[in-house]
């Protein structure tokens, strides 16, 4: 027994911190408790996990059981979380841009201790790992997690696994859907842009990894591994991901230039483009898009049929489609035996989920898609914005008896798209409102969507990171975090200049997912995706290991 329990204080941190790498992922977003009424941020089971696993480090640390790291990246969120902590006292007594009222002080101090759960996987992560053994086992556990990941993939999109989203409001509460064949892929994540986030960066650890392998087993593994990851990035249709993945892919091909030469690099990187197209052209909705101008017809919808057969599921649709289940409190399902509760959806509801704004756009739902009639054509409709959406939504208006006066968009929207024009119309304006009001520190966590100080808005949501980061922490913010990222592609292109003779790895994929994130940014709060803000802390906890374990000149 003490032999069991000394090992146990030895490796505890190790094995927690391994099985939060598998299970922050893989476990889908089903709540346990809402912490602030109506709010979509609500606590789910891996809160509690990492909460846990934070008491066991600081209780390692008291007995210096571990080592708390001091590099500069330590000293760069520190900093980071200092000025935060002042744009919260800040947005509370002198911008007041966060009324004295509970729900609004509540949900300012839940995102900046959302923050502190994130940081705190790289302090555990750094202190978890006292081997290169552990180092290994963290990188294996998270491939394995990654296979898990593109698995339940397949699943969902042919095999109806359930997805939970929390896209919405309602759908955050834990509701069980399933995706129609145009739907864009979730797995086990709450939204696509979640899952085409990690994916990106899985894909810059797999990629490399395949190209690197001396062993045909393993480069076979890791290529078809590549294929399947790439395969669930593109059903996401998040075209930033794609963009953010293919620079991560230039720039880890031009850093194995210098261990494989030119040619070497230039053809693995000239054959994943090409392969990465074919697949996105197949898989996508875009493909619809480029047959465009192919003039012959029967082309075209010879090579349209085809797509839609591939992405056809291969089992039945589950029994009772026209309802859905949404999931009880998680707490009181395991200690109150509380059943799902099924929600009949009323014609209404049904023909709700059919407004969206194109084919991909369309949210996960049981109810199996039919044709919808044909619609005169209407003026004045953004790209990304279905006539039939529009008659839905006018048919819609005539049953409630509201007066609808056609399409109105702005010409953002119609210039270039819903989509886009939301960003440019109200979004980023926003933004840069926030930061003009306090330069140095913005409005607060949690300010920058509602229309006035009193709104108690559900969801936050901004479209840029930089934007945000501006907007809800000002320059000094900002600049702190920025400062961190720069540190992690610093020390990984430190490490990877340290190793003469063959490429590191982690010191690889960390720069290539770097700068996949970066990209993403600029379009998606990645940062603040709760999965992949804690894997990607996770990954940089490794980093800054790795760092400190080699004789380097430090700088």
């Amino acid at each position: 027994m003490k032999k069991f329990l000394a090992y146990l204080d030895n490796n505890l941190l190790t094995i927690l911190t391994a099985f939060l790498i598998a299970f922050i992922p893989l476990y889908p977003k089903i709540p346990m408790a809402e912490l602030i009424q109506g709010y979509i941020v609500r606590m789910r089971l891996e809160d509690l996990l990492v909460m846990a696993t934070s008491l066991v480090y600081l209780l390692q640390l008291l007995r210096r059981r571990v080592h708390f790291p001091k590099n500069l990246l330590t000293v760069s969120i520190l900093t980071y979380l200092g000025f935060a902590l002042l744009s919260v006292l800040s947005s509370l007594f002198i911008t007041e841009s966060t009324p004295m009222e509970k729900a609004h002080v509540l949900k300012l101090i839940l995102h900046y201790f959302r923050r502190i759960e994130y940081f705190a996987l790289f302090f555990i992560t750094y202190s978890a790992i006292r081997t290169k053994k552990d180092l290994s086992l963290f990188l294996k556990v998270a491939l394995i997690t990654t296979i898990g990941i593109v698995l339940y993939g397949i699943g969902q999109k042919y095999f109806y696994f359930p997805a939970f989203s929390t896209m919405n409001r309602e759908f955050s509460k834990g509701v069980r859907l399933y995706l129609q064949p145009n739907t864009r892929l979730f797995s086990t994540f709450g939204g696509h842009y979640d899952l085409a986030g990690y994916l990106t960066i899985a894909l810059s650890f797999v990629l490399p990894a395949a190209y690197l392998a001396k062993k045909k087993l393993f480069k076979l593994g890791f290529y078809a591994l590549s294929v399947v990851a790439y395969w669930c990035l593109v059903l996401t249709t998040s075209r930033t991901s794609f963009i953010g993945y293919l620079v991560g892919t230039t720039v880890i091909c031009y850093l194995l230039i210098a261990y494989r030469g030119w040619w070497w690099s230039i053809r693995h990187y000239v054959l994943t483009v090409l392969m990465s197209l074919i697949i996105m052209f197949s898989f996508s909705t875009l493909l619809e898009r480029f047959t465009q101008v192919i003039p012959d017809q029967k082309t075209r919808d010879t090579i349209l049929t085809l797509q839609k057969i591939i992405n056809q599921p291969f089992v039945p649709e589950p029994e009772g489609k026209d309802t859905v289940a949404e999931l009880p409190s998680l707490l009181a399902f395991l200690f109150k035996n509380e059943p799902l509760k099924t929600i009949e959806l009323t014609d209404t509801e049904k023909s709700q989920l059919d407004i969206v704004a194109s084919d991909s756009d369309m949210p996960p739902s049981p109810i199996k898609p039919t044709p919808k009639p044909t619609t005169t054509p209407r003026p004045n409709l953004p790209t990304d914005v279905s006539e039939e959406s529009e008659s839905i939504r006018e048919q819609s208006a005539k049953d409630e008896g509201r007066e609808y006066n056609g399409p109105q968009y702005s010409a953002n929207a119609l210039k270039y798209g819903l989509s886009m024009g939301i960003r440019l119309d109200v979004l980023w304006p926003n933004a840069i409102r926030g930061f003009m009001t306090n330069p140095l520190l913005g409005t607060g966590y949690a300010t920058l969507v509602k229309s006035n100080v009193g709104e108690f808005t559900y969801a936050e949501s901004t479209d840029n990171d930089y934007l945000r980061m501006l907007g809800e922490t000002g320059l000094l913010g900002t600049l702190a975090f920025l400062t961190t990222i720069y540190l992690v592609i610093r020390y990984s292109y430190l490490i990877l200049k340290s190793s003469n003779t063959k490429a590191d790895l982690l010191a690889l994929g960390a720069i290539g997912a770097t700068v996949a994130l970066l990209v993403t940014a600029t379009y998606i709060d990645i940062f603040e995706s709760s999965k992949v803000a804690y894997t990607y802390w996770i990954l940089v906890g490794m980093v800054a290991y790795r760092y400190d374990s080699l004789p380097l000149k430090k700088g």
